[in-house]
């Protein structure tokens, strides 16, 4: 079976979304710029819950850690919209990537 990718690729301050289907070469979204949900106050956040917090999950900050788990879905939505809804190529790159057809469905 062919393996399909899809690719995100950063550089500088643009994404580009790319998909390729098993051995085609691969197609091209249009370059986006990264415009991520964090301002400095969430980027602290972010990084305490990920470097400190998961490391030692106990002790006094549950409630600090709750408030941050809340806002990461908020904060996926945001680049997922980003990523996969700035363009109408994004959209049917995100759409082939998870499509599935019936007869895949019935091999699983």
């Amino acid at each position: 079976m062919a393996k399909n990718c899809l690719r995100i690729t950063h550089q500088g301050e643009n994404i580009q979304l790319s998909w390729q289907r098993g051995q085609a070469s691969p197609r091209l979204a249009d370059v986006v710029r990264l415009e991520h949900p964090f301002n400095k106050e969430a980027l602290t956040d972010l990084r305490w819950y990920l470097e400190e917090y998961l490391r030692f999950p106990y002790g006094i900050f549950p409630d600090n850690a709750a408030k941050i788990e809340q806002k990461l879905q908020t904060w996926g939505e945001q680049l997922f919209e980003l990523v996969f809804r700035s363009s109408e190529k994004a959209r049917e790159f995100f759409q082939a990537a998870t499509w599935r057809s019936p007869l895949m469905i019935s091999q699983f």
